[in-house]
């Protein structure tokens, strides 16, 4: 009997001991399963480009302070990770905004993030957003051109084809504009007229409204005048049955034409001057010589 007794509490004491195993890995087991999330936390600071939504109609926005929002956000480690893969884009309100410079507050709830990963912090609090009065406004174009053609040919004339385009834009910069510029067209060492096509040169925030269609500019050669003089050329006479004598018996000539023709040109090269005595008698006239 006390053999049994003693066995029964030998007994009872083993299961007290186990249940109190029991009861420890347990609690372990929960602090672990309530601390482990939080150790594997991690934070990081992102930039985030800024855009606009809901701008007022008349208005057209010419820039921003800051173009990128910096956010502080924490949550799990893989989600961090996952970051760099997200498109993230903030769009600010600009309802409220109107011309000059407008403060518009930061609003957390256009951020959007997966729900594992909480903000922290956001910087700045508000955007400096720059507002003007959108106009319209039609404006010749000229081309703008770069270089020099073959030494023996110049620039006649420069146009664009339309000759004019109608603009979008801020007041203050498209209201002084008098015309447009094409992007430089190279004429180095050009041998004849072209046309090309071509950009405009244009401020930022100016829009082309119309035409929608492809810009030409044509550029007008021409060859280079010159002016070149020959000395002692014979003066013939012809058209006379009778004999004569020229005075003077030489000229000097200034002759004006095409440069390449005039440096191939020589003394005894398709240069003549005659007098036409045809119709004169035995006497002494003075004649234009031809």
């Amino acid at each position: 009997m006390l053999t049994k007794n003693i066995r029964q509490q030998s007994l009872n004491l083993f299961r007290q001991k186990k249940i109190k195993w029991l009861i420890v890995c347990l609690a372990i087991g929960i602090l672990v399963y309530f601390f482990r999330p939080a150790a594997s936390l991690d934070q990081t600071d992102i930039l985030i480009p800024v855009s606009f939504d809901k701008i007022p109609p008349g208005l057209t926005i010419t820039g921003v302070s800051p173009k990128n929002i910096e956010v502080q956000v924490r949550g799990p480690k893989f989600a961090i990770k996952d970051i760099s893969n997200l498109k993230l884009l903030y769009l600010a309100d600009l309802s409220d905004v109107s011309a000059g410079v407008s403060a518009i507050p930061i609003n957390l709830e256009n951020i959007k993030f997966p729900e594992k990963l909480s903000i922290i912090n956001v910087n700045p609090a508000s955007l400096e957003i720059f507002a003007d009065i959108e106009i319209y406004k039609k404006v010749p174009v000229k081309v703008s051109y770069t270089g020099e053609p073959v030494s023996s040919l110049f620039v006649a004339d420069a146009l664009a084809k339309p000759y004019s385009v109608i603009l979008r834009g801020p007041e203050k910069i498209l209201h002084p504009m008098e015309r447009v510029l094409t992007k430089s067209v190279d004429i180095a060492g050009a041998l004849k007229s072209f046309k090309k096509e071509i950009t405009l040169d244009i401020p930022d925030n100016i829009d082309i409204v119309f035409p929608t269609g492809v810009i030409h500019a044509e550029i007008f050669l021409k060859e280079k005048l010159a002016i070149k003089k020959i000395n002692n050329i014979p003066v013939k006479g012809k058209n006379t049955k009778y004999s004569y004598s020229i005075t003077p018996l030489v000229i000097d000539i200034e002759i004006k034409g095409p440069v390449t023709i005039l440096d191939n040109l020589k003394v005894n090269d398709k240069i003549n001057v005659y007098v036409d005595l045809k119709g004169l008698k035995p006497g002494i006239y003075v004649r234009r010589g031809h």
